[in-house]
């Protein structure tokens, strides 16, 4: 497992780096936001959302323009523990920064949501206090297909309840756009084309900015959570089917997956749900649904991949696995049995 606060990679953060090894606590990690009261989940779930259709569009964001690369640096800044720094990138991003402390849970989280009329729907995000950090679990919570493959706070309560570091959500539909991304084609995407407004199918819009950045700091884990029609049922499964991926088709040995995250997920689930009713597509034959076109899951993949470096997500699959991402589809499977799966693999 990562340790529980990974230290920052990007190169724009070597005086992090050199902080943290002479013991001192980074530049501006004085909490500089708006401080407010509530309820985590009630907030988010509370945030502008735009349909499969309707007046509402999200507005794409090119990858490595300036407000592309405002969503990077808030990522980055909160991985500095650098709060000016973030509330800067929030600015630019036309985002309000505040720190919540959420009702429920006493915990404190730094909270982007969109400040700007009308909203681009590019996606909310929620990031541990980072003065708490190092008492959360070293776990992203991917949301990128709310509205389609659920429309409740399951993603929410995983990130609250699993105490994790980060949670980005979509606030689009993945179908809210007719523009296509020109990303991988994916057999029986619901979309007709894999669309713009798809946070995990496009790479042009502030989730996967924000994304980018914290891979590009961090060595978190993810766990992106998605649901599955019920053609994807394994018939006898009382409590659920869940068909499992790092977010590729690639085949893993024993020897070379055991004792990972994802490997881990895979057994603490087929403890609660049962052998048959989860399929793990690294280890297992006859799984649906592998992901492996997630541009979020190629990115963390691509982390693995330094002598082959994947230059871009869209189109590109990385040749390896990094071992840090599960790609979890289910069907019927209570947001009380993710968490105490999750628990158990974080924990073991």
């Amino acid at each position: 497992m990562p340790p529980r606060s990974s230290p920052p990679r990007h190169l724009g953060l070597a005086l992090v780096a050199a902080l943290t090894a002479c013991g001192t606590a980074p530049p501006g990690s004085a909490d500089c936001l708006p401080v407010e009261e509530g309820d985590l989940s009630s907030r988010i779930m509370a945030v502008p959302f735009a349909g499969r259709s309707g007046p509402a569009q999200m507005t794409v964001v090119p990858r490595g323009s300036a407000l592309w690369q405002a969503g990077r640096d808030a990522a980055l800044a909160w991985a500095a523990a650098d709060c000016p720094a973030f509330r800067r990138a929030a600015d630019a991003m036309g985002y309000r920064a505040v720190t919540l402390r959420d009702r429920a849970t006493r915990t404190r989280h730094w909270l982007l949501v969109e400040a700007t009329e009308p909203s681009r729907y590019n996606g909310v995000f929620a990031f541990r206090h980072p003065d708490e950090r190092d008492a959360a679990r070293p776990l992203v919570v991917d949301a990128p297909h709310l509205g389609f493959d659920f429309t409740d706070d399951r993603a929410i309560r995983v990130y609250r309840e699993i105490g994790a570091v980060a949670l980005l959500q979509n606030t689009a539909h993945r179908c809210n756009l007719a523009a296509c991304s020109g990303c991988s084609v994916v057999q029986s995407y619901p979309c007709g084309c894999e669309r713009q407004s798809d946070a995990v199918h496009a790479v042009d819009h502030l989730y996967f900015a924000v994304y980018d950045g914290l891979e590009a700091a961090r060595d978190d884990l993810h766990f992106e959570y998605h649901g599955a029609s019920a053609s994807a049922a394994v018939a006898g499964c009382a409590a659920g089917t869940v068909h499992l991926s790092q977010a590729s088709g690639l085949r893993l040995s024993a020897a070379d997956d055991d004792g990972t995250f994802p490997s881990r997920v895979w057994r603490a689930l087929e403890a609660r749900l049962g052998e048959s009713c989860v399929c793990y597509h690294q280890r297992e034959s006859g799984c649906l649904l592998n992901g492996f076109a997630s541009t979020a899951g190629r990115r963390t993949n691509a982390e693995a991949a330094a002598a082959t470096p994947v230059d871009d997500e869209c189109t590109t699959s990385a040749p390896s696995l990094a071992g840090r991402f599960v790609h979890f589809e289910w069907v019927d499977v209570s947001p009380d049995d993710v968490i105490a799966a999750l628990s158990s693999a974080l924990d073991g």
